[in-house]
This record gives structure tokens, sequence and C-alpha cells, in this order.
């Protein structure tokens, strides 16, 4: 009898533990965080705010095929002059892509980004990324865009960002 009270209490506090840090760790994730460093670095702006919104809308820590022990995810985000937004999550395994364009959450199959901006990001060369924005952020009128990375280790993230003016080059990026 006592042995099996011992067991009980033991196989309680595991499902205690399991469950109790899964929900740590998917908090990690989400957007008040992401929205934290954002703040710090770039100020509390109307953007910066409407993106943490959109963010936790959508659930993309739900839908990102990610670990929450050993991962990186990378974030591009460009909220557009008219209000709407376009996001593009993805790691080694998965991408999310999604937009508000038309008043509602639209998820789509292909980035928002052209590839060579998601693989300067993916190898997160701030110095190429402003080279791009200062030969080809010719666009009119000229959107921002933030990248965000997340490092995952052991549990425990590390996040970073950056924003930077779009760029596009006709000859690579069609």
């Amino acid at each position: 009898m006592k042995n099996c009270m011992y067991f009980s209490a033991i196989f309680i506090l595991a499902l205690h533990l399991l469950f109790g840090s899964c929900k740590i760790q998917i908090s990690m994730f989400q957007g008040d965080s992401i929205y934290s460093v954002q703040k710090k670095e770039f100020g509390d702006s109307m953007d910066i705010k409407a993106l943490n919104y959109y963010r936790e809308q959508s659930k993309w820590f739900e839908k990102l095929n990610h670990s929450n022990k050993e991962d990186t995810i990378f974030i591009l985000e460009r909220p557009g002059i008219q209000g709407n937004f376009s996001f593009t999550f993805w790691n080694k395994r998965d991408t999310v892509t999604y937009t508000n364009a038309t008043g509602s959450f639209e998820f789509k199959n292909e980035p928002s980004f052209t590839n060579y901006m998601m693989k300067l990001v993916s190898e997160w060369n701030i110095t190429e990324i402003r080279l791009e924005e200062n030969l080809h952020s010719n666009l009119l009128p000229s959107e921002m865009v933030y990248a965000t990375i997340i490092i995952v280790k052991d549990k425990k993230c590390k996040i970073d960002c950056i924003r930077f003016k779009d760029f596009f080059k006709l000859e690579r990026d069609r």
C-alpha cells in the first residue's frame, strides 16, 4: 500500500512537470517575448503593436513544425500601408506564411518574401541585408521589413531582431 502511494505521488509529480514545462516551452514563442525585444530595439510604435497583435492571433507557434528543445526559427514581417500584414515563419523543417490582406488570416503555400531575402535572414547576414537595403530599396512607397531570429537551446530561447527597408532586384528576385 505504501509503495502504491509512493508510485502515485511520483507519477502525479512527473505529469505535473511534463505538462507544466510544455506550457512554458510553448509560451516562449508567443508574441510577448518577441514584442518585448522589438519594442526595446525599435520603440513602441503602432507597427510594432500591430505586428504583435496579428502574430499572436495567428497562433503560428502551433502551426510551425518546431522543436522546443533545439531549433532556430526565423520570422519576416511586413506591415503594409493600408493596414495589411504579411508574415513568414520558418525553420529547417517547415514554413508557415499568412497575410490578413482579405481582412482575416489567410495561410499560403509560398512565402511572402523573396528567396534571397529569406536566405540572408536564414544566415543572419546583417551586413549583406544592409547592403541590399542601400542598393535595392528603391520601392515606392518604401516599406519596412522586420526580421526576427529565435534560437532555442536546452529549452531556453534567445531572440534578436532587425528592421530594414524592403529590397528587390528584378533580375534576381522575380
